[in-house]
């Protein structure tokens, strides 16, 4: 089903659609059943669903039947426009206290479970800087927090909240990482017990905020840090904003080029050239990440086999690694992008997970106990 365009020529608003792009979601919705029944028919042809549970098949195709078949802006509608709200109703459901912090720049932290700050897990969600915070997402980290409470490391996890484009562009979302780093260890955090993790544009966005530390951007405050954060874990980074259009995993991975580059396109929007460098990670000199170590002790990237960023995050891993040799790079078979997270669709209190969630969690663990 053919979707207009997410870019008009006039800005729109956050979840702003037409009454056509309206009418468009209830009817791809309909189509959603056959193709399902499609996807489940011809599970044991496809190599790349073989592994795959009934339950995870049917979640990354209607995933995919969504993210390829929707615009940006009707997939905001879809989704809404605060990850608040998302997060409210997450800790409702999941009966956990809600606690949020203002930390300034329209930017807020939540926190997952109880505020503590001997050991913290910052999570920078994905969502193309388009999406609020899933909900999925959130059970996905608080499934490792309470994996990793069973190994006597109780640590306290919290989520930044960030403003989603088109309500605000770059660098406003670095700026609002870098409040998030500094009002944490404002808080009594030490970096060497902070470690940040990200997945897609949440990957992004570390990239930016590394960068940053070693590159000062003029129109954001520096972050001062009295020494290197403990560990920085990029899941399926968005490492090249500007996608290129065809990809060999096009119509195999949750999503496709034709659409990821148009949402590059929103996010790069106004970015003059000079400063894409902190957007695209596998598009800087050789040199950009040299001393990197000094800002970020130990750093796991990981990628799915079968991802539309595969060669972006491999590019981005060839260039980062050379200047950190604690670096670790790991390329799930046959996963698909943010692979972990959509093991926690619909999963219940028995989430099924893949073989890379416990080498994220047993990473995660090692870094605490250094």
């Amino acid at each position: 089903m053919s979707t207009a365009s997410t870019l008009d020529s006039a800005p729109r608003k956050f979840g702003e659609v037409t009454g056509w792009e309206k009418f468009q979601i209830p009817l791809t919705l309909l189509t959603m059943p056959p193709i399902l029944l499609w996807s489940v028919l011809t599970k044991p042809f496809v190599p790349t669903n073989h592994a795959k549970s009934f339950k995870r098949l049917l979640v990354d195709t209607a995933l995919r039947v969504l993210l390829t078949s929707l615009n940006g802006a009707q997939l905001q509608y879809l989704t809404g426009s605060s990850s608040q709200a998302i997060y409210k109703k997450w800790t409702k459901a999941n009966d956990l206290p809600r606690i949020t912090e203002d930390i300034g720049e329209d930017a807020h932290l939540m926190w997952v479970g109880p505020k503590r700050t001997d050991k913290v897990i910052l999570w920078l969600h994905g969502g193309a800087f388009l999406f609020p915070v899933s909900e999925h997402g959130i059970s996905l980290w608080r499934y490792v927090q309470d994996q990793l409470k069973t190994r006597d490391q109780d640590v306290g996890l919290v989520i930044l909240a960030y403003t989603l484009v088109p309500n605000g562009q770059f660098p406003l979302q670095l700026k609002q990482a870098c409040k998030a780093v500094e009002h944490l260890l404002a808080s009594g955090v030490k970096p060497e017990n902070l470690q940040i993790v990200g997945d897609s544009a949440g990957g992004n966005l570390i990239i930016q905020l590394l960068s940053h530390l070693l590159h000062p951007l003029d129109d954001v405050p520096p972050l001062q840090l009295p020494g290197p954060i403990r560990g920085a874990y990029l899941m399926s980074p968005w490492s090249r904003i500007r996608t290129k259009v065809g990809n060999q995993f096009d119509g195999i991975d949750t999503l496709h080029s034709k659409h990821a580059g148009k949402w590059g396109q929103e996010v790069a929007a106004g970015v003059p050239e000079s400063k894409m460098i902190y957007l695209e990670g596998a598009n800087v000199p050789a040199s950009w990440f040299q001393g990197i170590s000094s800002v970020v002790s130990r750093v796991l990237i990981t990628a799915g086999g079968v991802e539309l960023l595969k060669n972006d995050i491999e590019e981005f891993n060839d260039l980062f690694s050379k200047h950190h040799e604690r670096t670790e790079f790991v390329i799930q078979e046959g996963g698909v992008h943010d692979d972990p997270v959509n093991d926690f669709a619909f999963a219940g209190s028995n989430p099924k997970v893949g073989d890379l969630t416990p080498i994220i969690i047993d990473w995660l663990g090692d870094g605490f106990e250094e």
